[in-house]
């Protein structure tokens, strides 16, 4: 039987993993940046016309509906495990489902350029899993980081979904939600260390110098 803090733990994983902190955030986790892309940002980030723009902002505007609408059931940390579970798989959903009608809405060269770039989203999510296991997270400090991831989402799901900002004043406004620093500030000097080192050893492994 799966106790609480195991099921708080696979919470956690699987928001973190969903990419909410982006490619290399465990890299960012580990050397203080304080922002990184984040897979909702990628809608914003592509290179189109004014009518595709109203037309993503339109599908876009759908989705957060719902996921706003759903965030109310999140009170605090101590919100029923089984609540998150639910309102995750639902964000889940309504991104997956913003990704194929986006997708539609592209030209060929558009939708090569996006599938690019979810596909590098869907490689960090292992490593953001194994980086965040690495971690030893004890059972006071996993309620507060999910409630953190939770809460950041909210954020973004509400900036991204803000038509009345145009896409360059939203990906501004994208900086000041800092997931990253957040996080950080519930780890303990050890937990950065062991983030840090972990960060240092994928570097070494693929070959790349990860702090450029």
């Amino acid at each position: 039987m799966l106790t609480k803090a195991k099921i708080i733990l696979s919470m956690i994983c699987v928001i973190f993993s969903s990419g909410l902190l982006g490619v290399d955030s465990a890299v960012c986790l580990a050397n203080g940046n304080t922002y990184t892309l984040y897979p909702e940002e990628l809608w914003i980030e592509l290179d189109v016309t004014t009518e595709q723009r109203k037309q993503i902002d339109a599908v876009i505007g759908v989705a957060a509906i719902a996921v706003l609408k759903n965030h109310k059931i999140i009170k605090n940390e101590n919100t029923n495990m089984m609540d998150i579970l639910k309102y995750e798989n639902l964000v889940n959903d309504r991104r997956m489902n913003v990704n194929e009608k986006i997708s539609q809405l592209l030209t060929i060269d558009q939708q090569s350029i996006f599938d690019s770039q979810l596909r590098k989203q869907e490689e960090a999510k292992n490593l953001n899993t194994l980086a965040l296991l690495n971690l030893d997270l004890t059972e006071q400090q996993q309620p507060l980081v999910l409630y953190s991831l939770v809460e950041s989402q909210k954020q973004i799901w509400s900036i991204i979904s803000d038509k009345k900002l145009s896409w360059e004043a939203r990906r501004k406004k994208l900086k000041s939600v800092n997931a990253i620093n957040k996080l950080r500030s519930l780890l303990t000097e050890t937990q950065t260390v062991k983030l840090k080192a972990w960060s240092d050893l994928l570097s070494r492994f693929d070959g790349r110098d990860l702090y450029e």
